[in-house]
């Protein structure tokens, strides 16, 4: 794996990826290192100390309820499920049983070693919004970013594995071990694919990111996280699934279903060997003729290329842009 080091000093928000790689440029990022190899780039301590950091995940939790699909705690001790760290909402109108985690009792799972994880945490931070929106551009495709944080005494949150994306990992605070093992199962795909676990001992490479790192890892790469002792740790992780070949087969068969009656039809489970030895027929003609149409797998891959679904952004009190008033 890579090494470098980047000498820029704090990431602004809408530098995008080309900020988080520097010194790469963003086209030889994407050209020669996008789903290859992972990459490490070494930064300055206060790299993002504008894009988030202990007082922001702070004000967050303060100011939104807890929501069972969005904040986890993961192998916390003694069994603490997140629900325990919660308290009511005092409200004026009850609206169902809202709640909003208690600083105290998430400070005590914490300690006994669990590991909170928020997801699409950028949806509730500005700075983290346009940053992600920065990097869906370059990518054209959609970014989350989860969020992973402890005390320095947790368990190893997640066994030894690997993602169905590629991933960059923003160490913002403290400091986390990794283990980093190479696929085992080349481009492997979501529930599609069951890659055999690599051998105990076989890593290549193994240390810490600390404040200011960014780690890329494309999907397939088999990863161990543990959290460094006495070492609070706060790191995002910046997910995207990039369209694949399936993707591409996908939209082809879509389309074939719309223009061909063979491949709408039925089965032919139960019907005579001739009839069904002419469905097949169909079938194969119709596959065969669509992927040797000049173009039309490219100009497919090209619909998918058009980049991550637009995020919501809200104009009030003057309607959305580009809408005639009513």
């Amino acid at each position: 794996m890579d090494e470098l080091t980047s000498d820029e000093g704090e990431c602004p928000p809408a530098g995008g990826l080309a900020g988080l790689l520097h010194p790469l440029t963003e086209p030889e990022f994407l050209r020669h290192r996008l789903g290859t190899e992972p990459v490490l780039i070494r930064g300055e301590d206060e790299r993002f100390r504008g894009l988030f950091g202990w007082d922001d995940l702070n004000e967050i939790l303060a100011a939104h309820r807890a929501d069972a699909t969005r904040t986890h705690l993961v192998r916390s001790a003694g069994g603490i499920a997140l629900a325990t760290c919660s308290r009511p909402v005092p409200q004026l109108a009850p609206r169902g049983r809202p709640s909003r985690l208690d600083p105290e009792l998430l400070q005590q799972a914490l300690a006994a070693g669990a590991t909170l994880v928020v997801d699409g945490i950028e949806e509730m931070h500005a700075p983290l919004r346009t940053l992600v929106a920065g990097v869906e551009r370059s990518l054209g495709a959609l970014v989350q970013a989860n969020l992973y944080a402890n005390l320095g005494g947790a368990a190893q949150g997640f066994h030894t594995h690997w993602d169905d994306h590629d991933v960059l990992v923003l160490q913002t605070e403290g400091a986390k071990h990794w283990d980093l093992h190479p696929p085992t199962l080349d481009h492997p795909v979501g529930v599609l694919s069951d890659p055999p676990r690599p051998a105990e001992g076989v890593t290549s490479w193994s240390g810490e990111l600390t404040r200011g790192d960014v780690l890329y890892l494309p999907r397939g790469w088999w990863h161990t996280v543990r959290a460094v002792p006495g070492r609070p740790s706060a790191h995002l992780t910046l997910g995207s699934r990039l369209p694949s070949a399936g993707d591409l087969l996908r939209r082809l068969l879509v389309r074939l279903a719309v223009e061909q009656p063979a491949v709408r039809r039925d089965l032919p489970r139960f019907a005579d060997e001739r009839t069904a030895a002419d469905w097949y027929a169909q079938l194969r003609g119709a596959l065969t003729d669509a992927v040797a149409e000049p173009g039309l797998l490219e100009k497919l891959a090209a619909e998918l290329d058009e980049g991550a679904p637009a995020r919501a952004r809200f104009t009030l009190p003057h309607g959305i842009p580009g809408e005639a008033p009513r």
